[in-house]
């Protein structure tokens, strides 16, 4: 598996991850594990944003 796969596949499991701890705490998107979360997410966007340009 490539490295750009790898980060789609990493991105959709963060994605799942996210969307079950936003849940766990009420949506409340200023927790800091949905904040933790998102950020990790965010970073990983950016590695396939740079990949592609």
């Amino acid at each position: 598996m490539s490295q750009y796969v790898g980060l789609h596949v990493e991105i959709d499991k963060m994605k799942k991850l996210l969307e079950r701890t936003a849940k766990e705490y009420m949506y409340n998107f200023r927790h800091p594990q949905v904040v933790e979360i998102s950020q990790q997410l965010d970073r990983l966007i950016v590695k396939v944003m740079r990949h592609d340009s």
